[in-house]
């Protein structure tokens, strides 16, 4: 008949026991930290692609961005996810150059909460629109029924170039309402822009000259 183990030796199991217990834990833990890791990673990183982009995908000017591949036969995942989380379809990025703006020239977010002034020299292209929408995608419904300038029905000055304010109330000259929409993003179409070769991003395309995005003031 077997003898009971001292209390001794049942303290030495206990404690090798937890240390066990304990490393196993950790262990566990430590792999869980790697997933979790390279969840956000992962995640983190295919945001990026989609919203901001890289420069295989973008050319950048300011707070423009051009997504270059848009409307092509050769589009890639990023930029197709890209448009279609906004629920939009470009236009061809062979005869067309579409860019998005929602910071401010300081790199702020661009709000219905704040009134920003854009200023343009004249835009060579054959045809433009500039619009605002929402966070949503969506134009800013207003009474005014004003969603949009385009070459054909902005104001310039006499030298060509222009200026366009959004705000909430209306202002004199161009003016975009923006209501309470929150969160903004300014969509820039030109079409057949003069001069411009941006087929190949990585070849240190430079942009046409962009208008200026500047915060006036905020409520």
């Amino acid at each position: 008949m077997a003898l009971p183990a001292s209390p001794s030796v049942l303290l030495y199991r206990l404690d090798r026991l937890r240390v066990e217990l304990g490393a196993w834990i950790a262990h566990t833990a430590n792999i869980g930290l790697f997933i979790g890791v390279a969840l956000v990673l992962g995640i983190g990183s295919s945001w990026y692609m989609i919203e901001v982009g890289t420069r295989l995908t973008t050319l950048r000017q300011g707070p423009w961005a051009a997504w270059t591949n848009a409307g092509t036969a050769d589009v890639d995942p990023y930029t197709r996810a890209h448009f279609a989380r906004r629920g939009s379809l470009p236009v061809s990025g062979s005869i067309a150059l579409t860019l998005e703006a929602r910071h401010d020239q300081d790199g702020q977010r661009l709000h219905s909460s704040c009134e920003y002034l854009l200023e343009a020299a004249p835009l060579e292209a054959s045809w433009w629109s500039l619009a605002v929408y929402d966070a949503h995608g969506l134009l800013i419904q207003n009474v005014a029924d004003r969603y949009a300038f385009t070459s054909e029905s902005y104001a310039p000055n006499p030298n060509g170039s222009f200026y366009v304010v959004l705000a909430r109330d209306a202002r004199p000259g161009n003016w975009l309402p923006v209501g309470g929409a929150g969160r903004l993003t300014l969509l820039l179409t030109l079409v057949e822009p003069r001069g411009v070769q941006y087929d190949d991003p990585t070849a240190g395309t430079t942009l046409p000259q962009l208008p200026v995005i500047r915060r006036i003031g905020c409520r």
